[in-house]
């Protein structure tokens, strides 16, 4: 068992599972969250407790957070009782979560006043990928701290892609979910169209994973979402609204035009309004749906048409 103790602030789908992952890579894990549930789920599995993020930057060497959003970042990492006042000189705090990049610098600047390094890395891939150590890591920061971390990052990210300075992690991670939302609901005014038009909807995917238009949300998502009406989240639209919603605002800051990013943005708003947060972003198609007034549906034989 390495010697090195991990402290891991937010223990959601994607906190959890790399929560789980470090304990069985052999680290001493302590945790906290609040949500008491999750924390005991931890524990079960070997980790410790803690009663705040103070207590956990001042109990750990490594602290890691992995949460939902920009807000959340800044009270677990600025806040009363937050890991800043429990860092000192010599200790790294990884933040994981998929925030602007001013908030990084913002928290990264407190964490240096302690004599302390931070690095962001968010993550690519979902759960699955977290619990078997294949996530994809986007990462910002020093050199130097980088490598005296990648025993840890080695055992969260089969791919990993240093991006620069501090901040440059969550940019790459914001342009890469412009991306990737985008598509997503571009996708569900597809289907939605050519439904409308007629078509069924798992022949067309067919048509599109052996054409230019082949994705990964074509062939996984709609396969195994929306054409089955199965909404559950594999990625909450709530989260892939907050991050077109970054992915704009940034393009603001620096005056790059994103025209097709913040259509989608709009269209997610539209479903947020519908109460559709909570379930997969592919669920976005439930507003073009309304409007033409069709179901994007696969056929009785769509199970097996899964390549």
């Amino acid at each position: 068992m390495t010697h090195q103790r991990i402290g891991f602030v937010g223990l959601g789908r994607m906190g959890a599972a790399m929560s789980a992952r470090l304990r069985d890579s052999g680290y001493q894990l302590e945790v906290y969250d609040v949500r008491q549930q999750a924390v005991d789920t931890l524990v079960g599995m070997g980790a410790f407790a803690a009663e705040s993020c103070k207590q956990i930057a001042e109990r750990c060497d490594v602290i890691i957070s992995s949460l939902p959003t920009p807000e959340s970042v800044e009270q677990a990492a600025l806040g009363q009782n937050g890991v800043v006042e429990g860092l000192s000189g010599g200790k790294t705090y990884i933040e994981m979560s998929t925030v602007d990049p001013d908030t990084t610098r913002r928290v990264g600047a407190a964490v240096a006043s302690k004599g302390a390094h931070m690095l962001d890395v968010p993550v690519g891939k979902g759960p699955a990928a977290a619990a078997i150590g294949d996530l994809t890591l986007m990462i910002g920061g020093d050199e130097g701290v980088v490598e005296n971390c990648k025993e840890i990052l080695n055992a969260l990210g089969s791919e990993q892609f240093y991006c620069g300075t501090l901040g440059m992690g969550v940019t790459a991670k914001i342009v890469n979910n412009l991306v990737s939302c985008s598509i997503s609901v571009l996708l569900g005014e597809a289907f939605t169209l050519g439904t409308a038009a007629g078509l069924e909807a798992g022949l067309l995917r067919q048509v599109m994973i052996n054409t230019a238009a082949d994705t990964w949300h074509a062939r996984n998502t709609f396969n195994e979402r929306v054409l089955v009406r199965n909404f559950e989240p594999r990625f909450r639209l709530s989260l892939a609204h907050k991050d077109l919603g970054l992915a704009s605002r940034l393009a603001g800051s620096l005056g790059s035009p994103s025209i097709v990013g913040s259509a989608a943005y709009e269209i997610l708003t539209l479903a947020m309004r519908k109460g559709l947060g909570n379930e997969d972003q592919s669920a976005s198609v439930k507003v073009a749906e309304e409007i033409a007034g069709v179901e994007v549906r696969g056929s009785s034989s769509q199970s097996k048409a899964s390549s």
